[in-house]
Order: structure tokens, then sequence, then C-alpha cells
């Protein structure tokens, strides 16, 4: 059943016990959508967890309470299981199966989705973030927007859209923005812990990046070494700015960044202005995601090899 928001309502009412997932190395919008949900259908008076396996960082630290949030699942407690913004079985890691294999399911997201569908659903490739989703269901929920809930969701609306200049931004997400600020949603604090804070890692990270990238045409893109990654001290997503950044460099039109997470596994990550497309490129290598901002991850014996095929497919899309 898709995008069917009364079906849902409904699903949510009649269940007791409800468990709560997102995607891995979950991002600010992920447990934005998610969390919000948790302490909205707490105040509905459900009994309710949110599992995520990994740690947060530093930053989602100072804007989330780390201590609400589960790591093992005992599927038999719950009736009723609901993911967010999350568009595969494996982005779910180690809760996939439990996920799946549940008779009640709801999955929220805003990824182009054909491989993660529940028994409900509501997927909109068209809203900015998964908060956006998450807020239409608690407004339909009829609970209040508490100041906490509200700052959870302009939290994943800001992050998502890059404050507002990316290009999946629209009037919606605009609108959305201003009835959270309405509800005291603490932009303050937000705005200083996204954009206003930079660590001396993130800064030597930089560093490399724009002492390393390499532009070719109106595509610019950067590539980063198993080896390289641990003598800068990080890891993947420590990295995850870099595609964001490059496709800030002027003349281009289409950013990507490879970085080997381990040895031989490559993370990809697109990004792309307005009129171009990655989202089809990342799903020639078996990913997804967005027209303006896509990833994919795949497993090569060379960096150089899957950097070529990537400029190959960009290519042969523009002829």
């Amino acid at each position: 059943m898709l995008n069917n928001m009364k079906a849902i309502i409904r699903a949510i009412k009649k269940a007791k016990s409800i468990a709560l997932f997102t995607h891995i190395s979950p991002d600010f919008d992920a447990l934005g959508s998610s969390i919000s949900l948790y302490y909205a259908l707490k105040q509905k008076g459900k009994n309710v967890n949110i599992f995520i396996n990994d740690q947060l960082t530093e930053a989602q630290k100072e804007l989330i309470d780390e201590n609400i949030i589960k790591r093992e699942c005992n599927f038999n407690q719950f009736d009723l299981f609901i993911c967010t913004d999350t568009p595969s079985k494996h982005r779910l890691g180690v809760y996939g199966d439990i996920f799946i294999n549940a008779k009640n399911n709801i999955v929220l997201d805003h990824h182009l989705n054909d491989k993660l569908i529940g028994k409900y659903n509501y997927i909109d490739s068209s809203r900015s973030s998964c908060s956006e989703i998450s807020y239409e269901l608690i407004k339909n929920l009829h609970v209040k927007l508490t100041p906490q809930i509200s700052s959870l969701l302009y939290m994943g609306l800001t992050a998502d859209t890059n404050s507002f200049i990316n290009s999946n931004t629209n009037t919606k997400s605009l609108y959305i923005a201003y009835k959270l600020a309405k509800e005291q949603a603490n932009l303050i604090k937000i705005n200083e812990v996204l954009y206003r804070k930079r660590t001396i890692k993130e800064i030597e990270l930089k560093k490399y990046l724009w002492n390393n990238y390499v532009k070719e045409d109106d595509i610019t893109y950067c590539l980063v070494s198993f080896d390289t990654l641990n003598k800068l001290n990080a890891n993947k997503s420590d990295c995850d700015f870099f595609s964001t950044e490059l496709i800030s460099l002027q003349g281009t039109n289409i950013s990507f960044s490879i970085i080997e997470s381990s040895p031989n596994f490559y993370e990809i990550s697109f990004r792309s202005k307005s009129g171009y497309d990655v989202r089809n490129i990342a799903s020639i290598l078996g990913g997804g995601g967005h027209v303006c901002a896509a990833g994919a991850k795949v497993q090569g014996n060379k960096i150089e090899d899957i950097k070529d095929k990537i400029l190959e497919i960009i290519k042969r899309g523009k002829d």
C-alpha cells in the first residue's frame, strides 16, 4: 500500500508497541525524522523504542539525547515496525531482516525507492527530506509540536537542504521550516552545530580535499585511498562533505568523491547542480538517491579503475 497516510495513521493508532529504525551511519535527516517520531509516539502513549546500531558523531550528540537509543532489538516485543529515510534492506544494517520479516511495517522515505516496501508506505521523492514526511505524519497524528520535536524536524530539514541552498529546496520545505520556527525550534543551536563549528580534523580534511581534487571539464572529484584515510586519522563518515564542497567549485556541474572505507571497498558520493541527474549514475553502480544527491558502494582492486568507470558513465550520458 503506497502513500496512504490514513492507513498509516490507523496502523499506528492500533499498535501498542512500536520499534523505530533508520539507516546505517545515520545523517541528521535520518536522526531527525526518526527521533522526532519517537517523542511524538511517546506523546500518544505508545510503548516505543528507537534502534540505531552505529555510534553518533560528536556533533550529533550535541543535538540528540543518545540515552534513548537502544542497540538490541527483540522482535517479539513489538507489533509495529517503522523505518525512516531508508531505501533498501541493506541500509538498515543489523535490523534489515527484523524489519522485512515483520507483518506490520511502515516505510517513510524521500528517496526514489522500489527496494524497501512495507505493508504501509509513504514514499515521496519530491520531498527535500524525510523530516518533511515525519512532520506531515506527526501533524496528522494530532501531536503537539513541542520545541524538542520541532528542533529535531528542523535539524533534519536544514541538513538535507544544506541550509536551504540545495536544489531540493522548495516552497513546502521553506513553509515547514517557518512553521517549526514558530513552534520554537532551536534554530540558533542547530545552525551553530551544523554550520559554525569546525574541528581540527575537519580543517585537515578540507586541506586535503582542496589540495587533491581533480577537475575535468565540468566534473570535479576527489579520491581517498584506504592508506590515505588512515594517514588522515579519519573514516568514511568524516569525508561525507567532500562531494558537497566540490559542487560549489565554479564551473562544476557534477562532483563525486570515492572513499576506500576498507581495503577494496569503495563508497561513492555524487552531487549535481540543477539540470544534471546523478541518481541515474549511482543506479548504474548499484546505488541510488536523488537527482542532485546520490551514492553507491562498489568493490574493486583499484580506485583509479572505479574513477575511470564513473567518468565513462557520466560522459556517455552526455552524448
